[in-house]
């Protein structure tokens, strides 16, 4: 997407709606001075939030287990159509975020509920080990053995055709893992090939990674430092660097950094990207989304002005929560089969 530097900045003046929500509801404080105290309240209101499947559908959920390379047994949940459908249908695999410390697949199940629901796919959310306790690149790794798992067994663990779709993505950190998996299935030929990303607010190009911008480029990196951004409520500068500091991600490796991929982007999947405009992280996915397409791949990308990281999952009853949900609905529906509406 091509916008002047203005343009970039005036991205981050926060939605009246949301301010007003702000003024008159109070949000959970986070105590970025104690990281341990942080992460562990985080991770049990992230629980808390969790609400179990209806009896009456429109999802059969179950979890299935596989080891990754060092013989640890990892979960995933399933989250498949109640009734089966007459023909083997698509796969989507959604990475969950959190600052790959925090977070479980059950967080996914919002909008994995309504891609079942509504597209007639079979959704699937592994886990993967987190920071502090396990840092980098135990999650990474995790998730590379997840997907290669996947890929060799779950058309006849799911019954679903990777052929008719094989989508990969993810929220935030979750996006960020999506991001280096798919230049990992590129490189390591993996069959069946993905045939989609979704990359959902990621982290893509952090400060002090070992890349050189073009000039512009640099002159459209602002969101790092730029002041309405570090004010976003949801993921302040300081709370990025406590979920970087517990997971001890490594700035210099492409395996944390996919922008510096060292055999490029070339040949990627199509991939659609959802955009924050108040979000840290809202310059480097605009770039990279950029980069993407000069490198002709297929792109999609819906940008929210005025908006925080992630805010549809924080703020779910606000209007542009529900229109960004829609728009993730069609953006997966234009990575199956190019039909998005508008």
């Amino acid at each position: 997407m091509s916008l002047s530097p203005e343009d970039r900045l005036k991205l981050a003046v926060m939605e009246e709606e949301l301010a007003e929500f702000l003024r008159t509801n109070k949000l959970p404080q986070i105590d970025t001075a104690n990281p341990a105290r942080a992460i562990a309240g985080l991770r049990m209101y992230m629980k808390s939030h969790y609400k179990p499947p209806s009896p009456e559908g429109p999802t059969v959920e179950r979890d299935v287990y596989f080891n990754n390379r060092d013989g640890f047994q990892l979960r995933a949940h399933v989250f498949a159509p109640m009734k089966n459908p007459a023909n083997p249908m698509p796969l989507v695999v959604y990475l969950h975020g959190g600052g790959w410390t925090i977070g479980s697949p059950e967080d996914t199940a919002t909008p994995c509920r309504r891609l079942v629901e509504l597209l007639g796919v079979t959704c699937i959310a592994p886990a993967y080990r987190q920071g502090p306790e396990d840092p980098f690149p135990a999650g990474i790794n995790d998730a590379w053995d997840g997907l290669k798992w996947i890929a060799a067994n779950a058309e006849a663990e799911l019954g679903v055709s990777l052929s008719s779709g094989f989508i990969v993505g993810g929220s935030s950190a979750g996006g960020n893992m999506s991001a280096v998996l798919a230049h990992i299935a590129r490189d390591e030929n993996l069959s069946p090939k993905i045939t989609g990303t979704f990359l959902l607010a990621p982290m893509i190009l952090p400060p002090g990674a070992n890349v050189a911008l073009p000039s512009k480029y640099r002159e459209i990196y602002l969101s790092r430092t730029q002041e309405a951004c570090k004010d976003d409520p949801v993921l302040s500068p300081s709370l990025e660097k406590i979920f970087q500091d517990s997971v001890k991600g490594d700035n210099q490796s492409p395996m944390f950094v996919p922008f510096i991929w060292p055999t490029g982007h070339r040949g990627m999947p199509r991939t659609y990207f959802q955009v924050c405009g108040m979000d840290i992280l809202r310059d480097e996915d605009l770039i990279y989304e950029q980069v993407l397409a000069d490198n002709d791949v297929d792109t999609k990308l819906d940008l929210y002005p005025g908006m925080p990281h992630i805010f549809w999952s924080t703020f779910p009853t606000l209007k542009l929560s529900k229109n960004a949900a829609l728009d993730f609905i069609d953006g997966i529906r234009w990575l199956l089969d190019g039909s998005a509406k508008g």
